[in-house]
């Protein structure tokens, strides 16, 4: 008896699994999320992925402009044993203002694409995240942090998902 109940849910389950409409057979070629029409769903994953990442660049912009002291300090000895140590103060300039910019793009992105209904913007963002991945990584592996490099990695997969859903 136990089996045949089991039976039955997985027969009504895989049922339920095929007869399901996808959301381009229920919504065409939009979707509607509540009551804000999207051209697709790959414009609201692009969304969702810039709010995310625009979230983390400008945390990490704006502490190192609030703590520029203790970034310059743990930014001198992480590359103390490198070639970069005498341009840490640069590099971290630097890197501010690409995190800043990459995280502002993305927040304009997010507004034009309501107002606009483009993505355009998201997708410079992104761009410039990617750059800004690539350096940070670059810096961990020249200072030797292989697992700081690693844990940069699946902020670039993320932002590598967004540009390639740009198509």
């Amino acid at each position: 008896m136990y089996k045949s109940k089991y039976l039955v849910f997985i027969i009504f389950l895989f049922n339920s699994i095929i007869s399901a409409a996808s959301v381009a057979e229920r919504y065409g070629d939009r979707i509607e999320l509540l009551g804000i029409p999207f051209k697709d769903p790959l414009v609201l994953c692009q969304i969702f992925i810039a709010i995310f990442l625009s979230i983390a660049f400008l945390q990490s912009g704006f502490d190192k402009i609030i703590d520029r002291k203790g970034n310059e300090d743990y930014f001198t000895s992480q590359f103390s044993d490198s070639i970069l140590k005498s341009i840490t103060s640069f590099l971290l300039s630097i890197l501010t203002v690409l995190e800043l910019t990459g995280g502002i793009m993305l927040i304009y992105g997010i507004y034009f694409a309501f107002v606009e209904r483009t993505t355009l913007w998201i997708f410079y963002g992104l761009v410039i995240l990617a750059i800004t991945t690539i350096a940070l990584f670059a810096g961990q592996r020249v200072a030797k942090d292989y697992l700081g490099a690693a844990d940069i990695v699946p902020y670039f997969i993320l932002i590598m998902l967004g540009i390639m859903s740009m198509y």
